[in-house]
């Protein structure tokens, strides 16, 4: 194989390894843990959310279980986060977009860039906001 050959492959080779761990990276998903809430609102009862959790699809952004941010909106990844960056997904609905009753807002953010395997978190759900820690699994 000729010299220029070789080198076309090894760096293709290279970019397809780089693209996989990319894909992979990107579609780790996240098991949360609530472990502190504060409220705008003296009567909210967010604090009944302590120690429950949820998880995140890292490709999608969709949470489930005691949390949720998709309603009648999908959310948006706006970044899958890396060494240096945290995850962040954003759901928005305005009050035509449901049923009339109200807008509402969601915006998650998990320290990827975060050494260890616990990486910390903040969730805003309107006048609410959770804060815990994640894992990947």
């Amino acid at each position: 194989m000729e010299e220029s050959s070789l080198k076309t492959w090894i760096v293709l080779i290279g970019l397809v390894a780089a693209l996989g761990c990319g894909q992979a990276m990107a579609a780790t998903d996240y098991r949360c843990t609530i472990e502190k809430t504060v409220a705008a609102s003296k009567s909210s009862l967010s604090h009944i959310f302590i120690g429950k959790q949820f998880t995140v699809e890292r490709q999608t952004g969709v949470m489930a279980g005691t949390l949720k941010n998709t309603y009648l909106t999908a959310p948006q990844v706006i970044d899958y986060g890396s060494t240096e960056n945290s995850f962040k997904a954003v759901t928005t609905m305005r009050k035509e977009q449901g049923a009339g009753a109200g807008s509402a807002i969601y915006a998650l953010t998990i320290n990827e860039y975060q050494d260890g395997t616990r990486k910390n978190f903040i969730f805003l759900q309107n006048d609410e906001v959770f804060l815990g820690w994640c894992e990947h699994f």
